[in-house]
């Protein structure tokens, strides 16, 4: 059911029009013993979308937010039926996880409220039907919902790229650092040893030695770069590793700033999770599914079991 839970920046309750304005209201619906007016659902539509975009908003959408609003009422309803509850140490045991998950304390709670046009007392109101309705799905929904081990393991093989961590490569790298205003024979010299130390590289010696070789006064220097995400090497170090594999080297790389040459030391297309390891959060997201479905379905069935009437 969309839009059923109330998030804390929905539904604010607008405060009372000045009593010098003149306003007229109608009955939006009937639901049950219970009556919607138009201006309960313009109050809403403004304080959902803003006073400038519901002025504009066509009978569709009034439709669409009428509609949550009997899906409230009918939830209330049910609350009220089922003699359901909520005891002022709940609600303050969520207002201090509401200040815990923020790292807030009371007066900046009571702060940001304001910002929002809201009193302690009324953000009070607000969870607690809150907490009301996470209760009423308990009971009627969520302790029902069962996911099964098969499906589990079924979703993990049919969506097992999704859980792929990122891709990564790790480089080493030798650069002789061109100087600033650096003559066309430095420049020529500069070349001419990153082309042979290359050509060592590639005829089997080891890296290290190979840096040690023109280290000082050859002006090399380099080693490990570290590890690269995907899209983390710019041009031109991405094309020039590109099509290697582990243990090759790449031309050299001519820029304003440096000759370098690049060792791929390890290609990694990124650790796929077992089962295990994923399995909760599969689970959770399986039942929010299923949660959703049924949530769908039981507000059907109210709507079926009540006496409603649209009146606009």
């Amino acid at each position: 059911m969309k839009g059923f839970f109330l998030s804390l920046a929905v539904c604010l309750l607008l405060s009372a029009l000045p009593a010098q304005a003149e306003v007229v209201s109608r009955i939006a619906a009937v639901v049950n013993d219970n009556i919607i007016t138009t201006l309960q659902l313009d109050e809403r539509i403004a304080a959902e979308l803003g006073a400038e975009t519901a002025a504009n908003i066509g009978a569709p959408e009034r439709l669409v937010v009428l509609d949550k609003m009997i899906q409230e009422a009918l939830v209330e309803q049910r609350v009220k039926q089922l003699g359901m509850t909520v005891g002022d140490e709940e609600v303050e045991r969520a207002i201090q996880d509401v200040e815990r998950q923020n790292n807030i304390d009371r007066n900046q709670l009571e702060l940001a409220l304001q910002a929002q046009g809201l009193t302690m007392e009324s953000y009070r109101a607000k969870l607690r039907r809150q907490l009301l309705e996470f209760k009423l799905v308990g009971r009627e929904i969520r302790d029902k919902i069962e996911v099964t081990n098969q499906e589990m393991r079924s979703y993990y093989r049919e969506h097992i790229e999704d859980y792929r961590e990122d891709p990564f490569l790790r480089l080493s790298r030798i650069t002789f650092a061109v100087p600033a205003n650096a003559a066309a024979d430095q420049l020529s010299a500069l070349r001419a040893l990153s082309r042979e130390a290359l050509l060592r590289l590639r005829g089997g010696e080891e890296f290290e030695q190979v840096l040690a070789a023109y280290q000082g006064d050859k002006g090399a220097e380099g080693g490990p770069m570290g590890r690269f995400g995907k899209d983390e090497l710019t041009d031109p170090f991405a094309p020039a590793v590109a099509g290697l594999m582990p243990g090759q080297f790449s031309e050299v790389i001519d820029t304003p700033q440096g000759l370098h040459i690049l060792r791929l030391d390890e290609l990694n297309p990124g650790k796929v999770p077992d089962f295990e390891s994923v399995k909760e959060q599969i689970s959770q997201l399986l039942i929010e599914e299923k949660r959703k479905v049924a949530i769908d379905g039981w507000v059907e069935n109210l709507k079926k079991d009540a006496h409603i009437e649209i009146k606009l």
